[in-house]
């Protein structure tokens, strides 16, 4: 249970020492999430708990909210650092960069984990976390349109077999975006509310997320807005790579009426790697979660699954940035 605090911790603690030390120490949090916990992953047994043996305490929602105060602090104390007139545009860069490891690390995977809860504080923390990153829109799109439509060609965070991951992280960005908006459209049509309704949440976080560019503007100047977009733009890349890694290549089949099959678990990989689990909040147990969506990440089920990831979420990262090796890998496992 402690793993779901230290993990995460470490990552944050990583993503501070080129904010407290030399800028050189940007490439910390890279280390530890790419080299680090694999290796830690190389000795530790799978998670395999038995249901009945799950457990879900006050320790596990601690873990989850306080990386939104981590994140916050990481954030105003980049913007301080790279206020120094001393700091280039490129340490800007560099720093921001590896704020976004714990913005998309565990930023991003905390608010998906909250996103999905009925409280609405909760939920409330979880949007936060994600506009942070200049990425609010992932919750309509998320709830509304990727659980409903994954592993079909209709979802836009579903990656089709022999689509590389660039080809894909343009595609998703693009038109995940339009889907939200689509989709909060007819939300508010059902309401008989306009778009431009005070109650449309995504200019809720437009409108945040523009005082972010220009609150980190007027700290740090340009260097503000070069930390947090390269911030933003790891944690999205790092968001969108785990999509990516998650569906890849999995479909529904269209049965005689017309309708997509009914999902059961060879539509999602599945990950029980401990230590990466650790990190992400059981992003691994991806095949119950879209089975539960709303069932809370330590009671997701350990079992193994029909599709099981080869290696563990950063091995699988790191693949899916050289197409070469990642279709190597991954359609010889697919057509198994």
């Amino acid at each position: 249970m402690i793993g779901y605090l230290f993990f995460p911790f470490a990552l944050i603690l990583s993503s501070s020492l080129g904010l407290f030390f030399s800028t050189s120490w940007a490439f910390a949090p890279f280390i530890w999430v790419l080299l680090i916990v694999p290796i830690i992953d190389f000795f530790l047994p799978n998670l395999n708990k038995e249901d009945e043996n799950l457990n879900e305490t006050t320790f596990h929602n601690l873990a989850l909210i306080i990386i939104l105060p981590g994140i916050i602090l990481l954030i105003i104390f980049g913007l301080i650092k790279v206020a120094d007139n001393n700091i280039l545009y490129w340490e800007a860069a560099a720093l921001g960069a590896a704020v976004g490891m714990s913005g998309g690390s565990i930023g991003i995977t905390t608010a998906h984990e909250l996103i999905h809860r009925s409280n609405k504080k909760m939920r409330g923390i979880g949007v936060m976390l994600l506009i942070f990153c200049l990425y609010g829109h992932f919750r309509i799109e998320h709830i509304y349109g990727h659980h409903k439509q994954f592993a079909t060609k209709d979802d836009p965070a579903t990656a089709r077999k022999g689509e590389n991951f660039y080809f894909f992280l343009i595609r998703c960005v693009t038109t995940s975006l339009i889907s939200s908006w689509k989709i909060e459209k007819e939300i508010l049509k059902r309401k008989n509310l306009s778009i431009y309704n005070f109650k449309n949440r995504m200019l809720h976080y437009l409108f945040i997320e523009v005082f972010l560019l220009i609150s980190s503007f007027w700290l740090a100047g340009i260097n503000g807005l070069i930390f947090i977009l390269f911030h933003s733009a790891i944690s999205i890349i790092l968001l969108e790579l785990v999509d990516y890694i998650q569906h890849y290549g999995l479909s529904r089949n269209i049965s005689n009426n017309g309708k997509y099959e009914s999902y059961n678990e060879q539509h999602s990989w599945n990950s029980r790697h401990t230590s990466a689990n650790w990190s992400t909040f059981n992003l691994g147990l991806h095949a119950e979660h879209h089975q539960t969506a709303s069932k809370h990440y330590p009671l997701l089920s350990q079992k193994q699954k029909i599709m099981e990831m080869p290696f563990n979420y950063p091995i699988m990262i790191m693949m899916a940035l050289v197409p070469p090796v990642w279709f190597m890998v991954m359609d010889n496992k697919l057509d198994q």
